[in-house]
């Protein structure tokens, strides 16, 4: 059956590799409060986090504002607490076993150590398995590089060319690539990248140096709690983790302005060119997005739709897949994931 439906592609997105798997913009969270405690967020080790607080001063990581913004990506108004010498905090999420995983989140560093500890971890099955981690480091007074490693400790950490000025935000992504063999898994970061692009063609650092420790994805902390000033200093937000660059991306604020019961797609034609949507409502101005699941953009174009059965004309889709498609409108906008066969 080629027409859009809901249940038959949730099924596909829960067992395929293009879901969201976790998302929190710590909007519904306490402020000046730490981290731990609030949603599914944790200080303790075997849950996610990085365990007791061991440092001197043994301060939490708090809940702070102003959150983030980034076009396509996501909006906040919270964030956390980056500090050296703090108990950390993570949290679990749903296993990745193989292929493909994406991590993102926003950081807004204020100062970072020369000779840095790593910040952010994603760790496989337990506190103390590593599969990847993330390093500020400073360059200049005004400048710093991010770097990226795979597996144990003993891992090559891989900079940046490019530096970074302090006291802005930037987005990272990183895709780390489960592949066969025990030392040749691909870890890829992209700083700051419009997402409307889909996975830039060149990362800004990449690594498969070292041995692998993955094949359980589960769970990722920012780690602070060093006792001396080698973690960044700052806020970070928006943690995204999904399968696919598209799964990345956060609801807008304005979905909730057009209700599932707004539109209903038929893709049966789309290789032919035509787009079917049964809207609810006529709207005068619309703008019309598909993107493929690598997040590039295949359609972007302005509609009008009627009360009735509407046949947009688009580009003509000839690879089947699953795609993404936006509807967006007097500040509203609703997308859904649909099947072309």
């Amino acid at each position: 059956m080629k027409k859009f439906a809901i249940y038959i592609l949730l099924f596909i997105f829960n067992m395929g590799f293009s879901q969201t798997i976790f998302q929190d913009n710590l909007n519904n969270y306490t402020v000046n409060t730490q981290l731990s405690g609030q949603g599914t967020w944790t200080n303790n080790s075997s849950n996610g986090g990085t365990g007791a607080c061991t440092g001197a001063l043994c301060v939490n990581a708090k809940v702070l504002t102003p959150g983030f913004n980034y076009l396509n990506y996501g909006s906040s108004t919270k964030s956390l607490q980056l500090l050296s010498d703090t108990d950390g905090c993570g949290t679990l999420f749903t296993p990745v076993t193989s292929g493909d995983v994406y991590v993102g989140f926003m950081i807004n560093v204020s100062s970072a150590a020369t000779n840095p500890n790593d910040f952010f971890r994603v760790n496989n099955g337990s506190f103390t398995t590593t599969a990847f981690r993330i390093f500020i480091k400073t360059v200049s007074g005004n400048t710093f590089s991010i770097g990226i490693s795979k597996g144990a400790p003993g891992n090559a950490t891989v900079y940046t060319t490019n530096v970074y000025s302090f006291n802005q935000d930037y987005l990272l992504i990183l895709k780390y690539s489960n592949l066969a063999g025990a030392a040749d898994d691909q870890l890829n970061l992209y700083v700051n990248p419009v997402m409307a692009n889909g996975v830039p063609t060149t990362p800004d650092a990449t690594t498969n140096s070292g041995t692998d420790q993955s094949g359980n994805l589960d769970r990722l902390a920012f780690r602070q709690n060093t006792t001396v000033a080698t973690t960044p200093t700052g806020r970070a937000g928006l943690v995204s983790v999904a399968r696919s660059w598209t799964g990345l991306i956060f609801p807008t604020m304005a979905a909730t302005a057009f209700s599932k019961a707004h539109f209903t797609l038929n893709t049966k034609d789309a290789k032919n060119g035509i787009l079917q949507i049964n809207a609810l409502e006529t709207i005068e101005k619309a703008t019309l997005s598909i993107y493929n699941l690598e997040g590039k953009l295949v359609e972007n174009k302005s509609i009008t739709l009627q009360n009735t059965t509407n046949e947009i004309a688009i580009h003509p889709i000839a690879n089947a897949g699953v795609y993404l498609v936006s509807i967006s409108a007097n500040g509203g906008k609703y997308s859904q994931k649909v099947l072309v066969n």
